[in-house]
């Protein structure tokens, strides 16, 4: 299980967003927090991550977020390798069958079609989030709470 820490900010129903410092790959650089290397010059941002709420956190209190490390990794490659495989695939598949079919610029039909694959791909990814957005098994889940809006330690989870 991968933990992450972070302070609830809304509650929404069974759930709660969590926000909570994006991290770069400068974790051990001393300029990390103005740099803006991983983040495109805006600094460190918070991100808020939509969990679980089984403990009834409520908004201010600092909790331990868990996800499963399986899906976490499979979610990346769904969004992060797919649609890249996908316009590689696609694209190499169209540019062949145009030197068949011939058509006279195969290169740009290949092209064409793998970035028509790929935006394809973006769509099917945001139809299967949609289906499984309220799935437990795909959600982060609050885990325990550090410390209560007060500022008092809990012993919860």
């Amino acid at each position: 299980m991968l933990r992450e820490e972070g302070v609830v900010v809304a509650v929404e129903g069974a759930f709660a967003i969590v926000a909570n410092q994006r991290r770069g790959g400068c974790g051990g650089c001393h300029a990390e927090s103005s740099c803006g290397a991983m983040s495109g010059g805006l600094g460190r941002q918070s991100v808020g991550i939509r969990a679980r709420n089984p403990l009834q956190a409520e908004v201010g209190e600092r909790v331990v977020l868990e996800i499963s490390e399986g899906q976490l990794a499979r979610a990346s490659f769904l969004v992060y390798a797919m649609p890249i495989l996908v316009l590689v695939g696609v694209g190499v598949v169209a540019r062949s069958l145009g030197q068949v079919w011939g058509v006279a610029d195969s290169e740009s039909f290949g092209a064409l079609a793998g970035l028509l694959a790929m935006a394809g791909s973006f769509y099917g990814l945001y139809r299967y989030n949609q289906r499984i957005q309220d799935d437990a098994r795909h959600q982060p889940v609050i885990a325990r709470i550090l410390a209560s809006a007060s500022g008092h330690a809990e012993a919860c989870g």
